[in-house]
């Protein structure tokens, strides 16, 4: 009779900060952990919860509030499967998006991404969480949270003659107005963060700083290419007029 007692007073704990949380909310076991109910118990609380309809189970130790619009019920979006996927409870950062989901937040395609893909230092196998399709990539170097943007546009620099519905030479001012736009400090951490990636991104990421007058910057990549080396990015002298002094055709 005692634990009986004990499991509907946890049952009801967690009701009442469910009850505080708006439809939709993502819900994890840490998020009961300053109830003092013990894991297992939270663990089989939620389990029970999920069988009555209370909440909807999207993963693993992952569950949602149901949310309901006029059409019917609301599937996972995309900005919470990034949440649950990228946040650590201990605040470091699993992962960043990348690839089409990425590219298209940097305005350089309107392409909307039929799976997410998560650049992480250990790719694990491709899942699906809700209706969201998620693919993990290898990220190169380590990874910080305020250096997600940065990671962002060097990965479009590498990808750019892959980027969607768009063409290296318009992507291109799309990609040196952002570059322009980064602080000095930036601008240095995104030059040390390429020293990570291929030749043919710091070649280019090379000839965009030179463009922008950040010639220190653009001599140390330069010192890291081979100088026989050519790199055929499908950029003309219009659309890169220093592309010679780079080898980039």
């Amino acid at each position: 009779m005692k634990k009986t007692a004990q499991s509907t007073t946890a049952r009801q704990k967690m009701l009442n900060r469910l009850q505080k949380l708006e439809p939709g909310a993502l819900v994890r076991y840490s998020d009961f952990a300053s109830l003092g109910i013990a894991p297992g118990t939270v663990a089989v609380n939620l389990s029970r919860l999920r069988q009555q309809g209370v909440v909807q189970q999207v993963a693993k130790g992952t569950y949602r509030l149901p949310k309901q619009s006029r059409f019917g019920p609301v599937p996972v979006s995309e900005q919470q499967v990034l949440q649950m996927l990228l946040q650590m409870p201990n605040k470091k950062l699993r992962g960043y998006p990348t690839g089409v989901t990425a590219f298209n937040r940097l305005g350089l395609t309107t392409q909307v991404a039929q799976e997410i893909q998560i650049a992480t230092p250990r790719p694990g196998r491709p899942k699906k969480v809700g209706n969201v399709r998620v693919r993990f990539v290898r990220s190169r170097g380590d990874m910080k949270p305020e250096q997600v943007k940065l990671r962002q546009l060097l990965d479009a620099l590498r990808h750019i003659k892959r980027l969607p519905d768009t063409s290296p030479a318009a992507a291109l001012p799309r990609l040196r107005e952002q570059v322009k736009q980064l602080p000095l400090a930036e601008k240095t951490t995104l030059a040390r963060l390429a020293q990570d990636y291929n030749p043919a991104t710091r070649a280019l990421l090379g000839a965009l700083l030179e463009g922008l007058g950040e010639n220190k910057l653009a001599a140390k990549l330069k010192a890291s290419l081979n100088p026989l080396t050519t790199y055929k990015l499908g950029l003309s002298e219009q659309a890169l007029s220093n592309r010679a002094q780079w080898k980039i055709r």
